[in-house]
């Protein structure tokens, strides 16, 4: 017998209480790894061209506002919605590049005074962001870590920031030039698999796709 509520009308017609309102699909929110593959993608590619000093420029007013915006504001973002979306791993390495742009455009501002500071001491600058990338080069490699077994790309990927990462802080401490183009020349393989990890994930997540690009 059902157990729905049963009133009887003034003709006594029987009639069973209406069904219970259909609980609504939750909406499923979109995927903001591609957005911050290109972020990161393009502030290494562009740090990575004034370090090799392309087209001659030494002037790093565009570098800082890359770092501060695409690199770090747009990656916190998108370490919130990874957050939001359960993706821990995701959101712990999208969250530490955006604290290595927003900190580097920090020393590159003049608003900050970083390297007016070293002004009366200019030979320890060098040494002093080797050290600061050698920080970094940690927290990559914890990152590696996390991510071995799990996906071979950022396996990859993180194994060469890692690399290039450490190549850039004995570049700077020792003031060895050579040193520094070989670990600049590591993260330009960085930028190309972020580059190909973003468009695969964007891809992957419109429907009917032009082409799909395996992420492995």
């Amino acid at each position: 017998m059902s157990d729905s509520k049963v009133e009887l009308g003034e003709n006594n017609a029987v009639s069973a209480a209406p069904p219970p309102a259909a609980t609504p699909t939750p909406a499923v929110p979109g995927n903001p790894t591609p957005g911050g593959m290109f972020a990161f993608a393009g502030t290494t590619l562009l740090m990575v061209m004034y370090n090799l000093n392309a087209g001659g420029v030494t002037t790093p007013n565009v570098l800082v506002g890359m770092l501060i915006f695409a690199g770090g504001i747009t990656l916190t973002l998108v370490a919130l919605l990874e957050f939001i979306r359960g993706n821990t791993l995701f959101a712990t390495a999208f969250m530490t590049f955006s604290t290595f742009w927003l900190s580097y455009g920090a020393v590159l501002s003049p608003t900050f005074g970083v390297l007016e500071a070293f002004k009366d001491n200019p030979e320890q600058i060098g040494k002093a962001l080797g050290l600061y990338l050698f920080m970094y080069w940690i927290t990559i490699t914890m990152l590696l870590i996390a991510v071995i077994g799990k996906s071979k790309l950022f396996t990859c990927l993180l194994s060469f920031a890692s690399a290039g990462v450490l190549l850039l802080a004995c570049g700077q401490y020792t003031g060895k030039n050579a040193v520094s183009i070989v670990g600049n020349s590591f993260l330009l393989v960085v930028v190309a698999e972020a580059y190909y990890i973003g468009l695969a994930a964007l891809l992957m997540s419109e429907p009917n796709p032009v082409v799909n690009l395996p992420l492995f």
